[in-house]
């Protein structure tokens, strides 16, 4: 952590304000260094080391102390220190999803959960119901911008936007973990498309397959699987890949998971016959194996079948997916770092996925 002073001969001793109690002035000059010098948690030096530095006594580091802890400007934990406060004491943060069903969403929920409470703030879900307007919303929100920061996850992309102007018309800081085209004005970050769509294509142009499948079972509004669509389309142009499409056309606030379901035939029935599946999600993945397992194909032998979305039973199911997956914990803790920073221009990062290998891929059997 940031020291309070770098040497003893750049230490300002406790001068001017002769009219104010030294206990005050000690007070004042802290209050200083940790608005300049400090980032909300930083652990503050030792009674011991602020006595040596300011030269005062113990009992004037001791009173000056209080009175930052009882302004809100430190707080104390028995046996570990003392530590910047900068925010509000039960400062929230927002997380706004859509109000459908989603096993996604309710995986990235634990990790915001789990950040949050690293991150020593609270956590509220605000639900987006369907036909809802980005002002109705907004208007339910209860605490104020000073006390809560506001998190875009799971959005179509005009949702985002939208929300985005009247969030940050009313004060409110956000960051959207929404894949989204250049020219978002605000902070975002989210793991990176075009990365998660290449690493897909060449482990399944590395095991040998040439007639690949793209399932289509996820609405095109949502950011994240528009962005995922294009750079498929793109990516395989790039590496020479003729990719087949069967589109479901699934309306926004539907079952995505029946939709892939009920166009499996179409997809066996694409000619040239295809070896490998790429369904758009995650759900469409279980979708594959599961009209698999009731209509006698084999996977990976007839097919193979990989997840865009690490979902939580990827790994249990059987034949257990191969699946392009992200730290989402580590993303969830380095949302919430720029959300609750004061960065004076938007910041826009990606975080790169890593395949999981298993039993869901595998070379195309030979005709």
């Amino acid at each position: 952590m940031l020291a309070l002073n770098r040497s003893a001969e750049n230490t300002p001793r406790i001068v001017g304000m002769k009219k104010m109690p030294l206990y005050g002035r000690v007070q004042e000059q802290l209050q200083q260094k940790i608005e300049k010098e400090y980032v909300h948690g930083d652990r503050i030096p030792s009674e011991r080391e602020l006595m040596a530095r300011l030269g005062v006594s113990q009992p004037t580091i001791r009173r000056a102390l209080s009175g930052l802890v009882d302004a809100g400007r430190l707080r104390r934990y028995v046996g570990r220190g003392t530590f910047v406060q900068k925010f509000a004491r039960f400062r929230t943060t927002g997380l706004v999803l859509p109000l459908y069903a989603s096993l996604l969403n309710a995986e990235e929920l634990k990790s915001y959960a789990q950040a949050s409470e690293s991150f020593q703030c609270g956590l509220r879900v605000h639900h987006l119901h369907q036909d809802e307007s980005a002002q109705s919303l907004v208007a339910r929100l209860a605490a104020s911008p000073d006390h809560e920061r506001i998190i875009l996850h799971g959005l179509a992309s005009d949702q985002v936007r939208l929300l985005y102007d009247e969030l940050e018309g009313q004060g409110y800081r956000t960051i959207s973990a929404v894949p989204l085209h250049e020219g978002y004005p605000g902070n975002s970050l989210f793991v990176d498309p075009r990365a998660v769509v290449r690493l897909c294509l060449e482990h399944l142009t590395e095991l040998g397959h040439r007639h690949i499948g793209v399932l289509a079972n996820e609405p095109i509004e949502l950011g994240s699987i528009h962005t995922r669509s294009d750079y498929l389309k793109s990516e395989a142009e790039e590496l020479g890949v003729e990719l087949q499409w069967v589109d479901c056309r699934t309306p926004n606030w539907s079952d995505s998971f029946e939709a892939a379901l009920q166009h499996m035939p179409e997809v066996l029935s694409l000619r040239p016959r295809v070896t490998a599946l790429i369904p758009i999600s995650g759900v469409g993945a279980w979708a594959a194996l599961r009209y698999a397992a009731t209509h006698g194909l084999n996977i990976p032998r007839d097919l193979s079948v990989i997840a865009l979305d690490e979902l939580p039973g990827n790994a249990l199911v059987s034949p257990a997916l191969t699946t392009i997956k992200k730290d989402s914990e580590r993303a969830a803790l380095r949302t919430l770092e720029i959300l609750w920073a004061d960065h004076p221009q938007p910041v826009q990062e990606m975080i790169s996925p890593t395949i999981a290998l298993r039993e869901s891929t595998a070379p195309p059997k030979k005709e």
